[in-house]
């Protein structure tokens, strides 16, 4: 199989890409969100939906940065840390898909295991960079394990 150039190019941006997601979400009490630069890696509007609940929880960016600042003005959110853990790109011209495998902690406690869960993420290749399209997240749970598939 030929492997193309271009295709590891565009993957790398969109490893770039995602790392920045989760860096602008992770949030301390000495460092808030990073909001400012989240707006920037999405195309308009952008799609976050949290489906880990009976009902999908669906917001734009900017509903989900309200929401969140909202929990953080209310000292509900003091600590919260998300990184990938694993991920599988696919690119085809200017679209891509990723399930990036996550894990999480609301804690600074390094004693407890982190949480993970599954990000499913589309891109497009517009304005003359990779941008996030949407993204739909589940986290994992008794019952509900992350496929050893997306841990490879």
């Amino acid at each position: 199989m030929k492997i193309n150039p271009f295709s590891m190019v565009n993957i790398q941006e969109i490893d770039k890409l995602t790392e920045q997601f989760y860096d602008c979400i992770s949030f301390n009490e000495e460092h808030y969100p990073k909001f400012d630069h989240l707006q920037e890696l999405f195309y308009g509007a952008g799609k976050l939906i949290n489906n880990n609940y009976d009902q999908p929880l669906d917001f734009t960016v900017q509903s989900y940065v309200q929401a969140l600042m909202h929990r953080i003005e209310e000292g509900d959110a003091t600590f919260y840390a998300q990184q990938e853990i694993s991920d599988n790109t696919e690119v085809f011209g200017n679209t891509a898909q990723r399930i990036s495998v996550y894990e999480y902690s609301f804690t600074a406690e390094t004693e407890q295991p982190w949480k993970r869960g599954v990000n499913f993420v589309q891109f497009i290749f517009a304005e003359g960079r990779w941008q996030i399209v949407s993204m739909v997240w589940t986290d994992e749970k008794e019952g509900l394990n992350i496929p050893e598939t997306y841990l490879l």
